[in-house]
């Protein structure tokens, strides 16, 4: 697939970014595609879990968008 990025690529790219920005990822819109070929074993969504609980360890509060418009 010409544009895979693996989910540990995603997830360290979310770690960084939150690491490097002086404000974290406070703001941050985060939006996930769940859709993926099927040939891709590799599926984001099964690492969610450990997005979120990392996102909570952080103190982070999660909003739907719909909240902040």
């Amino acid at each position: 697939m010409k544009n895979y990025v693996s989910s540990d690529t995603i997830l360290k790219s979310i770690k960084d970014y939150e690491s490097k920005d002086p404000a974290g990822l406070n703001g941050f819109i985060l939006l996930l595609h769940v859709g993926v070929s099927p040939e891709c074993t590799d599926k984001f969504h099964q690492h969610l879990g450990e997005l979120l609980d990392w996102l909570k360890t952080k103190k982070y509060q999660l909003v739907r968008i719909d909240q902040l418009l």
